[in-house]
């Protein structure tokens, strides 16, 4: 674990290639891996923070994209979206109302 852990990390920290569709690609990969890899280590320590590290990376993804009009007719940012809430539901406690309020921010 400590060691996927770490390459994690490494991704995270070194996709910054000139092409920004690989960085967006990489990411989406980055979230999968979480999602998929350490589903119940996400609220703990170090996935915790690392975690709330790449969802603040999708917002800022979308708001690239958003502001220069990127990949216009993709579902790139359907599967940002996707990705942000499926992190933030299980990156935030898990009662009733918290996760209401998850699903609230993505409605609109």
């Amino acid at each position: 674990m400590n060691n996927n852990y770490e390459n994690l990390v490494k991704k995270f920290q070194s996709f910054q290639e000139n092409d920004p569709f690989k960085n967006y690609m990489q990411l989406l990969n980055i979230c999968d891996v979480l999602l998929n890899d350490f589903p119940n280590e996400l609220r703990q320590e170090p996935f915790y923070s690392f975690t709330l590290d790449v969802i603040n990376q999708l917002m800022e993804l979308r708001i690239d994209i958003g502001l220069k009009k990127m990949y216009d007719g993709t579902d790139l940012d359907l599967e940002i979206i996707i990705r942000e809430m499926n992190l933030l539901k299980k990156v935030v406690p898990s009662d009733e109302k918290m996760q209401k309020v998850i699903n609230r921010l993505f409605r609109g």
